[in-house]
């Protein structure tokens, strides 16, 4: 009885503060700055909307392990503290919008290094060879470095649908609740059980409308968390395989490896953003699948992607002794996961403009001193089809003006006035 309140307590501490941000979307975002999401080219949402839930999810996983302070290992409680670095610079950035992700990282990698040290756990050996990684402490601390780290970032990057990274978190959850029940720690289905009770507060709100989303601070938070769970295992339990372990992990760090490669081969930047991720290929899938786009391609692109995630992380549990057999699987899904990701591309291609850079020539630019530009405004491209959008509004009027120019003749294509710059950008998505 008594642990059931502490997880409810979790629970209800990020739903009401998931409720309250909705609620008063403007307590800590800006609306410029929420506005601002609209133009990023890996948007999926069309509303301003607060991007602050993992404040909730990470207060109520601390409220619920302070009521076991004393049932949870220093070790563990040591490693999740350390994450407070990566967790404060991700809601810098959601706040603010001041922090790259070249910083972010950098975060992750000393909220890692700060684990390490306080806790002074490695990743003792990947399940191949029994501690065979603490015979050569560098590449132990590489290993456990970019374990982290990685997992942080991952889970960042994939954090594109609503639903989708709750979802994920929680099954992972999950998995390190079995795979510690069979070793007996207890402090650490503790964590993962306060972590999934947390992660659904804020899931509820989440999905399938995206009131709210994770940002930048709850992916980085709940990624650190998720793999020191891993680390703290491995290193503890000397029967538990590595290889099972990242299993778990499998669906954020494995997308977030074959975009850079992906970004790598275009020669593009590896931390520009695109619309190129497996999760932004299930939309697309759901969409020419009913033959139109619609509300609520989002959610259930979220809910296709269940099996995908989730079975990776059922056979890690039952695999979690057995670390050449988990090594086999986690090759298969590898490979699994690259080809039906190229089988997905191929068949099914983008078909919505999608905006490549802010617009800032043009008619405009004699005008910019008197007009308010919105930063919707752009150039969008559509497989070989090419158009100049222009929102924006003289100083002191009411309405927005939109009008997209053909980029090769500069022959008007859509126009027309709106109440907000979100209202012509949405016109404009639907006309096109």
């Amino acid at each position: 009885m008594y642990d059931s309140l502490i997880f409810g307590v979790a629970f209800f501490i990020s739903l009401a503060l998931s409720t309250l941000f909705i609620a008063r979307p403007n307590l800590l975002m800006s609306p410029e700055h929420m506005l601002r999401d609209l133009s990023a080219p890996q948007a999926q949402h069309t509303c301003p909307t607060p991007r602050v839930g993992g404040i909730g999810i990470i207060l109520g996983l601390t409220v619920g392990c302070v009521f076991y302070t004393n049932d949870i290992g220093r070790d563990l409680l040591l490693a999740l503290a350390a994450g407070a670095v990566v967790f404060w610079a991700g809601l810098l950035e959601d706040i603010y919008r001041n922090v790259s992700p070249r910083n972010r990282l950098f975060a992750a990698f000393i909220s890692a290094a700060l684990a390490i040290g306080v806790t002074g756990s490695l990743v003792p050996d990947l399940g191949l060879t029994e501690g065979a990684l603490l015979e050569w402490v560098v590449p132990a601390i590489v290993i456990t470095l970019l374990w982290s780290a990685g997992t942080c970032h991952a889970l960042n990057l994939v954090d594109g649908l609503n639903g989708l990274s709750a979802l994920y978190s929680m099954a992972a959850s999950i998995g390190f609740i079995a795979i510690a029940g069979h070793t007996g720690d207890t402090d650490i289905q503790v964590v993962a059980g306060l972590l999934a009770a947390s992660i659904f507060g804020f899931f509820i709100l989440n999905w399938p409308f995206g009131r709210i989303f994770l940002g930048d601070a709850g992916a980085y938070g709940i990624g650190h968390i998720l793999a020191w769970l891993g680390i703290v295992l491995v290193a503890r339990n000397p029967s538990v395989a590595g290889m099972a372990v990242l299993l778990l992990l499998f669906w954020p760090v494995c997308d977030t490896l074959l975009s850079i490669v992906r970004r790598r081969a275009t020669r593009r930047a590896t931390g520009q953003p695109d619309r190129l991720h497996f999760h932004h290929i299930a939309v697309r899938t759901v969409a020419m699948l009913k033959g139109r786009r619609g509300r609520f391609d989002n959610p259930i692109a979220s809910l296709l992607l269940v099996p995908f995630f989730s079975t990776p992380i059922a056979v890690g549990v039952l695999l979690w002794n057995q670390p050449l057999m988990a090594t086999i699987a986690l090759a298969s899904f590898i490979l699994l996961f690259v080809v039906t990701y190229l089988a997905a591309v191929r068949f099914f291609p983008a078909r919505r403009f999608r905006r490549v850079r802010y617009f800032g020539v043009g008619s405009l630019g004699k005008k910019r001193s008197r007009l308010q530009v919105s930063p919707l405004s752009g150039t969008y491209v559509r497989e070989s089809e090419v158009l100049n959008v222009q929102i924006f509004r003289e100083s002191g009027k009411a309405k927005w003006t939109l009008q997209a120019f053909c980029a090769d003749n500069e022959n008007v294509a859509y126009e027309g006035t709106f109440q907000t710059d979100v209202e012509a950008h949405n016109r404009f998505l639907k006309k096109a």
